[in-house]
């Protein structure tokens, strides 16, 4: 009797990783295309971002807020804030990207989610162990920490995962939404923590900027690279909390709107 259910569910789980893999070597090539450029712009993203960040605060200020080197101080906070936002970008447009392929019934909206989420996790790999690999020998470092940087790193996928898995409802049902989303985001990098330290702001503005879970995460992704630095402020429940709810959320209503998100967009 087990061996006549396990089959079929064998079958179909082995069905459903053979979909995740076409759709992943699909996004591979639409997104990066087959020429070396491509990969090096994921690259060239979070690099040049940094590299202005250096140049214009160091010759503003002669000590970074944290550290000796500007350059590791902005690669830390920038490095965890593209994480959650390349992730939250790549997974909003998953479906649109996909909806050709959302007219066989075998391939679903969770298909193309999971397919960029696996997808975004091998490039931000990537981009990370190129990135800080070749900061190390700009700026060494004195220890490195993996347990907090990999927890960061999780969280802000999983949190980026579930508000893009949100917004491919939302962007689907309002065109309208999707601009006053875009407006809304782009002030997230600057109140992210990504080139100040939130002990440093007053009261009460530090309890308002607390209340972005981003600050939370840079603050413990850097606590990988500094040894000393405590970040008292990060509160763990939180940031751990949202990122369940969001992820959770998030699949919901797109499993709720599975045949809406199919039609196309008005």
């Amino acid at each position: 009797m087990a061996q006549m259910y396990s089959d079929p569910l064998h079958k179909s789980l082995k069905r459903q990783f053979a979909i995740v893999f076409a759709l992943v070597v699909r996004e591979m090539t639409t997104r990066y295309g087959n020429k070396f450029g491509g990969y090096m712009w994921a690259v060239l993203d979070p690099v040049l971002t940094i590299a202005i960040l250096t140049t214009v605060f160091s010759a503003i200020a002669k000590v970074p807020p944290l550290g000796r080197s500007f350059t590791l101080f902005f690669a830390t906070g920038y490095a965890a804030f593209y994480i959650y936002r390349s992730t939250s970008e790549q997974v909003a447009s998953a479906v649109d990207a996909n909806r050709a392929l959302l007219n066989y019934p075998v391939v679903g909206p969770f298909d193309a989610i999971i397919g960029r989420v696996v997808l975004q996790i091998a490039t931000l790999f990537v981009v990370n162990l190129l990135l800080f690999g070749g900061l190390w020998f700009v700026v060494p470092f004195e220890k490195i920490d993996l347990g907090p940087i990999l927890l960061a790193s999780l969280i802000a996928i999983t949190l980026g995962a579930g508000v893009g898995a949100s917004n491919i409802v939302w962007f689907h049902l309002n065109s309208t939404y999707q601009q006053i989303w875009g407006i809304i985001n782009r002030p997230a990098f600057i109140v992210s923590g990504v080139f100040f330290l939130p002990e440093t702001i007053p009261h009460p503005f530090r309890d308002i900027l607390l209340w972005n879970p981003l600050v939370h995460i840079v603050g413990l992704f850097r606590t990988g690279f500094y040894p000393t630095y405590r970040a008292s402020y990060v509160n763990m429940p939180f940031i751990v909390g949202l990122a369940i709810f969001s992820i959770v959320f998030g699949l919901f209503i797109v499993w709720l709107f599975d045949a809406k998100l199919r039609e196309p967009k008005k």
